[in-house]
């Protein structure tokens, strides 16, 4: 389940004591414009152009999950616009349909609306309990700021369109992670470019139920050499928030690396 900019909390205020930060909501969620498309190259071409509005050149960028998948997609579509990029459990290529199932019901025209409409908010608690695999439970505040974003009709229609964009995306079967033809869940489009960050870090939540380890490191083979993989293991999907004590020094010590000497 796609969350808000509240999921960087714990990050933001340490990257923002020497450098200026820019945490947009998803598009069509939290406080965001929420009109389509939402696949993949109109999303990265949009954060282009925000990008360019608000800072005019290269940046580094931090995704997780459905934003990670973004993220990957800008680096791709415009690698001089991203100089580090983290990404924290996203998918880009691979994907299992067998652990993706909800990707494909909620690409339904219109069950999954009918169905959050009645449990919206337990819905919510189960999708995040389901991924979470940290000792400690979610806290209690921050499920209520994600119960209640979906509790907009409009919100929750963006949600299933990032789902709806990724499984109408043409493409050709590729393979998964594991080496075993990819599912349908898994294809990825024809001539879909690599993203070229100047250096990236993946961070995994090791026991993500979703989106496995193999996963992660498909990821950091599609980012190319010198690509950093940090398991953290006793993480799941959610890692940017399972394991703030984890993420957060790993995210800024990789980000504050001086530049290497060409």
């Amino acid at each position: 389940m796609p969350q808000t900019a509240v999921m960087w909390r714990a990050l933001l205020p340490v990257l923002a004591r020497d450098r200026v930060v820019l945490a947009p909501d998803l598009k069509g969620l939290g406080r965001s414009e929420g009109r389509g498309p939402y696949d993949a190259p109109t999303l990265a071409a949009e954060m282009a152009a925000l990008v360019l509005q608000e800072v005019g050149g290269p940046v580094d960028v931090v995704g997780s999950a459905c934003g990670g998948s973004i993220a990957m997609a800008l680096a791709a579509e415009r690698p001089d616009l991203v100089r580090r990029l983290v990404v924290c459990n996203a998918p880009f290529r691979y994907a299992d349909v067998r652990r993706v199932w909800h990707v494909l019901l909620f690409s339904l025209p219109a069950p999954p609306e009918g169905t959050w409409a009645v449990t919206g908010r337990r819905r919510v608690d189960h999708m995040i309990r389901l991924g979470w695999r940290a000792p400690h439970p979610p806290d209690e505040r921050y499920l209520e700021h994600y119960r209640a974003a979906y509790d907009d009709r409009a919100r929750l229609g963006a949600m299933l369109g990032y789902y709806r964009a990724a499984m109408r995306s043409p493409g050709r079967r590729d393979r998964s992670a594991a080496g075993r033809p990819a599912p349908p869940a898994a294809r990825q489009p024809a001539r879909q470019p690599q993203p070229r960050p100047q250096r990236a870090l993946v961070i995994w939540g090791a026991r993500d139920p979703v989106l496995p380890l193999a996963v992660g490191r498909a990821v950091v083979r599609d980012l190319g050499g010198g690509t950093r993989l940090l398991a953290v293991p006793y993480a799941g999907h959610y890692v940017v928030e399972e394991a703030p004590e984890v993420v957060v020094p790993a995210v800024a010590a990789f980000l504050a690396e001086p530049d290497p000497v060409r």
